[in-house]
């Protein structure tokens, strides 16, 4: 289940708000790197607000935002997603799904708030499916509210705290520090929402879980000399004992997508993640996730990315000698 931004709709007329305009609309300055890479690099910030906020533009994003409000009291706020409007009379946290449109009014007396926004680039390979599956930014399908006791706002507090004490820092493995932070106020979003309710309507079944745990172990790749060997839906449905078109009818209703596709999407994530950081040549990438030629390899990869895995790497080379 590889992480992508929404499109802009052309059926609807309601505007996908880029990560530039977003700056443009809080009047500050681009930062100069992504201005310069015309937003193809992964990019991260987080932001703390004091005081009352106007209503925000009713926008779907082509970036990913997660916003902490310690609002208490009734009609401190309102959430309008889609075509429902949610009391925030509580401190909460917020995890939209980027495609879904939505706008925040904050109407309570200046309060301390926090969000952090960033592109999908930032966190490729980073978020397995079956996480991508239990929270509410990735899973249009889950209720975007989170709601926390005082005790767990404080808490969450501190990991927006730190993620902005390290972006401002000169550390140079800051992002690395901030993406396992992010990971971690993503989890906080699932484990309380699932103490909280999962309507039936809604609740992971079981199957599809099962498969994106067994699809999720085998990655990271670490060995050129172990390759995959879940590949197909049929793999995975010998594993967990069902027939593989009722696996592919189960994993459809639930995500959207077909088995092959995630399967496919996470390989080609884990393909591109090997091309960055590794020194292994074509032929061994291309044995490790399973394939029987390089051949095979250079024509899947070209048809996903659409550049050879070797211009690829070259680009991605590139890439970092500049920043």
């Amino acid at each position: 289940m590889a992480i992508a931004s929404p499109k802009t709709s052309t059926d609807t007329g309601i505007h996908t708000e880029s990560l530039m305009e977003l700056y443009q609309r809080w009047g500050v300055e681009v930062p100069a790197d992504y201005l310069l890479s015309g937003g193809t690099i992964g990019h991260f910030n987080v932001r703390e607000t004091v005081g009352a906020t106007r209503k925000t533009p009713f926008n779907r994003r082509d970036y990913f935002k997660i916003c902490l409000t310690t609002n208490i009291g009734k009609n401190s706020g309102t959430l309008f997603y889609n075509d429902e409007e949610i009391d925030l009379n509580q401190p909460c946290l917020l995890f939209g799904h980027p495609s879904i449109p939505l706008s925040v009014e904050i109407s309570a007396a200046p309060v301390s708030r926090f969000q952090c926004f960033f592109n999908s680039r930032f966190i490729e390979g980073l978020i397995p499916p079956d996480v991508q599956f239990g929270s509410a930014m990735f899973n249009p399908d889950l209720h975007p509210v989170v709601k926390l006791t005082i005790e767990e706002r404080d808490r969450i507090r501190l990991y927006f705290k730190e993620m902005q004490t390290l972006k401002e820092s000169d550390y140079p493995y800051r992002w690395d520090m901030i993406r396992n932070i992010l990971q971690v106020v993503i989890h906080e979003g699932i484990r309380l929402q699932q103490k909280q309710f999962v309507p039936t309507s809604i609740a992971r079944d079981r199957l599809v879980s099962g498969f994106l745990t067994l699809l999720n172990q085998q990655f990271p790749v670490d060995s050129s000399e172990n390759d995959l060997k879940l590949l197909t839906p049929a793999h995975f449905a010998d594993l967990l004992h069902v027939h593989v078109n009722h696996l592919n009818a189960m994993v459809k209703k639930q995500t959207g997508k077909t088995t092959r596709s995630i399967i496919q999407e996470r390989v080609f994530a884990e393909a591109k993640a090997l091309l960055r950081n590794t020194n292994w040549n074509i032929a061994e990438i291309a044995y490790s996730l399973g394939f029987e030629y390089p051949s095979h390899f250079n024509k899947y990869f070209k048809q996903l990315a659409s550049m050879a895995p070797m211009e690829f790497r070259a680009c991605e080379n590139a890439r970092h000698r500049i920043l």
